[in-house]
């Protein structure tokens, strides 16, 4: 009789646990998916007026937090969005010989490094010439942050 009786009240504490668990796993996830930068939207027009025209060599620490930039190089226009790791960009449109690459500096001034990050985003001769999205992933395991972006033509 003892033995039914414990069955029974560990039977509806599991079910209740389970429960409560549930909702406070999707509770935390949806306040926390409000908070994490990686599920910002963020739209790319090619003549959006909110975007921060900067140079094609820019101090990341400068940078407000959350905006679209525009660099408007002569070999080529894109736009890019920094969420502090990360970069998201769209080429709107780039001479056809001309490749772009993006560099990741460790220094504001873009000094050669080793612990730079290189990447070439476009290359010369490839297409699609135009209308191209591009992200730079943050490399994981890197104990550093990168203090300065320069985006070059390259032949």
């Amino acid at each position: 009789m003892k033995t039914q009786q414990i069955r029974k009240f560990y039977s509806t504490n599991i079910l209740h646990n389970w429960k409560t668990s549930l909702i406070v796993i999707l509770t935390s996830i949806i306040i926390t998916s409000k908070s994490v930068n990686c599920h910002e939207q963020v739209s790319f027009n090619q003549y959006t007026e909110n975007t921060i025209p900067v140079p094609s060599k820019v101090d990341l620490t400068n940078l407000p937090k959350g905006e679209i930039y525009k660099v408007n190089h002569p070999d080529f226009v894109l736009q890019y969005f920094f969420n502090n790791l990360d970069i998201f960009g769209y080429i709107f449109k780039r001479k056809r010989n001309i490749g772009i690459k993006a560099h990741l500096c460790l220094y504001r001034s873009c000094e050669e490094s080793k612990y730079d990050l290189k990447k070439i985003i476009a290359k010369p001769q490839k297409p699609p010439y135009d209308k191209t999205f591009f992200s730079i992933k943050f490399p994981p395991g890197l104990q550093y942050e990168f203090q300065g972006l320069e985006f070059t033509s390259i032949k």
